[in-house]
């Protein structure tokens, strides 16, 4: 009877009856969602791995491979272990991280191989995963060079960004893990010279991320290449998504930060497996495209030194050792959404203001630009001068700290 039908309405993709296991499955992670339990959650992701339904593509472009390093110290269990075989959850050889150059045994055209597997739909369904900005190889090309290559076809060099284009057409889904990857990140900041910012007030690669960054300006791939139309299509809610190699309607995802969080990482590529599985609806988003489970409260609602910040009680120096809020010392917490301050970094343990380090924003569209100087307060009560959506939002925010600051401040002054 395991194997039965449930009640009719209750369907799966493509509107068949839902399977007695397949709705259990279903049930349960959409429970463990909300509960947060990760490590059971996992299980639930690896009995769908353990298929091999779904391919893991991991393209990397201008990066510091910072978010593979999170990936792999990720627990519940470990990417090592699950590579290895020491995972009893997963088993040697069962979960299908087709490519990824940092940490697969291929290389050189071995390694491209799975590349042009990809392209000809030979390795359908696939998840593309992207770590690192991507730069401007128009530029790059009038003076014969480029920036980023990977491998070449008949002694022509193919770049990163061709490889994005190609990759994208088949792709059900696509998650930018980094703020690199997701609004541009570090490698498209501002070029300070000792005249003060370039004349173009843009990075030296003309770097972006694969989506939008609207504090900024900076318009993502996702608006640049012609294959990416569908995912376009998605973040702008033109359309129903549906995670098929041929629909006009594709999810994409961010997961930002600097790195991103492992678990974070993984939690979201395992939701978005169990989706092209058609065992889970996708995720809500927040206007960022961020998954709202993990990004939906500000830094600040999830830090344990709020009670400090309400108290009036700020750090006077950076590099004091007391638990005091550190407002005043710079930290962008209530102006980001990040909860790695209230969870920890790795089982629990470490995360910024937790050890005593300002939050820097790095989960937010417009990082690193308008959150510097990181050891300066906001920029209150005055809004920055930011003309976008996004960038008014964020000036309403920090106005709002400000307001909190302010009156904080002034009790204490009042107290003494």
């Amino acid at each position: 009877m395991a194997d039965s039908s449930i009640s009719p309405g209750a369907t799966g993709s493509g509107g068949l009856p839902l399977r007695r296991r397949d709705f259990l499955k279903l049930s349960s992670a959409a429970s463990l969602l909300a509960m947060a339990n990760w490590g059971t959650f996992q299980k639930v992701v690896a009995e769908t791995l353990q298929g091999g339904a779904v391919n893991l593509f991991w393209l990397e472009a201008q990066d510091c491979a910072g978010n593979t390093i999170s990936l792999i110290e990720a627990d519940a269990p470990s990417l090592v272990q699950v590579l290895v075989g020491e995972s009893p959850v997963i088993g040697p050889g069962r979960v299908r991280v087709v490519f990824h150059e940092t940490i697969m045994p291929e290389w050189g055209d071995e390694a491209v191989a799975y590349l042009h597997k990809a392209e000809s739909g030979e390795l359908d369904p696939y998840v593309l995963v992207l770590e690192g900005s991507f730069p401007d190889e128009d530029a790059a090309a009038k003076t014969g060079g480029w920036w980023l290559v990977i491998g070449e076809e008949n002694g022509r060099p193919l770049t990163g960004n061709e490889w994005l284009r190609r990759l994208l057409r088949r792709a059900v889904a696509v998650v930018a893990v980094g703020n690199c990857a997701s609004y541009g990140g570090i490698p498209s900041a501002k070029v300070l010279d000792p005249n003060g910012y370039s004349a173009d007030g843009f990075n030296v690669t003309g770097a972006r991320g694969f989506f939008d960054d609207p504090v900024r300006g900076l318009e993502g791939m996702i608006r640049k290449l012609d294959t990416a139309a569908p995912f376009l299509n998605f973040i702008e809610g033109r359309c129903t998504p549906e995670v098929s190699p041929t629909s006009n309607c594709r999810p994409a995802v961010a997961v930002p930060g600097c790195p991103a969080n492992g678990n974070a990482i993984l939690r979201t590529l395992g939701h978005l497996v169990l989706a092209v599985d058609g065992l889970l609806p996708l995720p809500e988003l927040d206007e960022y495209w961020r998954p709202k489970y993990i990004f939906g409260a500000s830094t600040h609602e999830q830090c344990p030194r709020a009670g400090f910040y309400a108290a009036g009680d700020f750090r006077e120096h950076a590099g004091d050792g007391d638990l005091r809020c550190l407002f005043n010392v710079g930290c962008k917490g209530p102006v980001s959404n990040c909860p790695w301050n209230r969870v920890g970094w790795i089982q629990g343990i470490g995360g910024p203001t937790r050890t005593g380090g300002v939050c820097i924003g790095c989960t937010m569209p417009g990082f690193p630009d308008a959150f510097e100087p990181f050891y300066k307060p906001l920029q209150a009560p005055l809004p920055p001068d930011i003309v976008t959506v996004g960038g008014l939002t964020a000036a309403a925010a920090v106005a709002g700290a400000a307001v909190g600051y302010l009156s904080t401040r002034e009790a204490r002054k009042g107290g003494e």
